[in-house]
This record gives C-alpha cells, structure tokens and sequence, in this order.
C-alpha cells in the first residue's frame, strides 16, 4: 500500500473522479439519473472541465453513460447485467485471489489484516463501500497478473453498485463479515486453494441476494 508520504497528490480531474465514483458506487448518484456538469461542478466547486474529463473516464469504465448530444446519465442496473458481472466474477477473481496468496509475504498478510480490520469499524455507506473495495483489493494485491488484477478491479466495482443498491444484499451482514473474516484466515495462512474455494463460494452467495 503506498504511504501518504510517497503518495503524489491527485490531479483535480483525479479528484473529481473519486467524488464521483464514490457518489455512484453508493447511489448517492442513483442509476440512470441525469448528470448536469453545471450542477455537479457547484456540488464540489470546481470548474465543468474536470468533471467532463471524468464522466469519459467513467463512461468508458461503464459507470456512466454518454450520449451523441453531450448528455451523461449514470448507467442503470439490470439483474442480467448483475448475473453477467458475477458470472464473470467466479471465473477470474478465485484465481487471482490464489495466484495472489501463492507470492504473498509479511507486507501483504498485513495489509489484508489491515483492511479487514478497517471493513469491522465502518459506520455510513461511503466508508463502508471504501473499506469493502480495500479489502477484496488487499486479496488480490500481490496475483502477477495485471490484466487480471485490471479486470477484477472493473467487475468489483460494478458488482457493488448492485450490493449497494440491493436490500437482500444489505441484510447479509453478519453473513459477509464471517465470509470476509475466513477469507482473510486463509489468505495469511497461506492456503491459496482454500481462499479460492471461500472466495467462489462469497461471490455465488452474493450474486443468489441480489436475484430471485
């Protein structure tokens, strides 16, 4: 993880886009609301440039989406997209999650103990969405993928639109922190097979809250 003292300090584009990620990662920006840069660039003061660079970032990630008039809207939610992201989910993200455990070292069992400790302690929706990210982004820190770790990190994020926005998935708390905490005794035990099947097992149990 990089310290705040090595981290470079974020552009105000960079900025902007973590404002608005988070807004739609919580629904604070709910599925297919109109996004008015006007009104987003008074919500955060900042001039509509930024904002225009970041709605692109985020449109090609899929969180927003743009239209031949220069309109932007956020994507909407569909159970068969959240079948799709989660489909996609059980193939890459097990594997990674072993390829990972299989070259961890002290650096990383700490950092997943960090984070798990962090998703205990949260209070409102916004640290609870971060620490949750930080977490399953702890797992899979240290797979020797890039494409997958990038690809992972794309379905995670769509994957908590759903979570967020889903009241079965809320109401699986207790459930969650218990399937968390095992999948955290098996990555600093070092047992890659173990987290893989903990892991496919958390993603199929979370995709059957969040549809009929």
């Amino acid at each position: 993880m990089e310290s705040s003292a090595t981290a470079q300090p974020l552009t105000r584009t960079e900025w902007i886009d973590r404002q608005l990620r988070a807004a739609i990662l919580t629904n604070d920006l709910a599925p297919g609301e109109k996004l008015v840069t006007t009104t987003l660039a008074e919500r955060w003061q900042v001039s509509p440039t930024p904002l225009r660079e970041s709605l692109k970032r985020l449109a090609a990630d899929g969180l927003v989406e743009l239209t031949p008039h220069g309109s932007a809207r956020v994507a909407p939610l569909s159970l068969d997209d959240a079948r799709e992201v989660y489909e996609l989910r059980l193939q890459l993200e097990p594997q990674a999650l072993r390829r990972s455990v299989e070259r961890s070292d002290d650096e990383h069992r700490a950092m997943v103990t960090d984070t798990f400790e962090s998703l205990t302690q949260v209070g409102d929706v916004v640290s609870a969405v971060a620490a949750h990210q930080a977490f399953h982004a702890a797992l899979l820190a240290r797979c020797d993928s890039r494409w997958l770790l990038r690809l992972t990190a794309l379905l995670a994020e769509h994957a908590q639109r759903y979570a967020t926005a889903s009241a079965a998935g809320r109401g699986r708390g207790a459930d969650t922190l218990a399937e968390h905490r095992a999948l955290r005794d098996a990555a600093v035990a070092g047992e890659g097979a173990e987290a893989e099947v903990l892991l496919a097992d958390h993603l199929e149990r979370s995709l059957a809250a969040l549809t009929p």
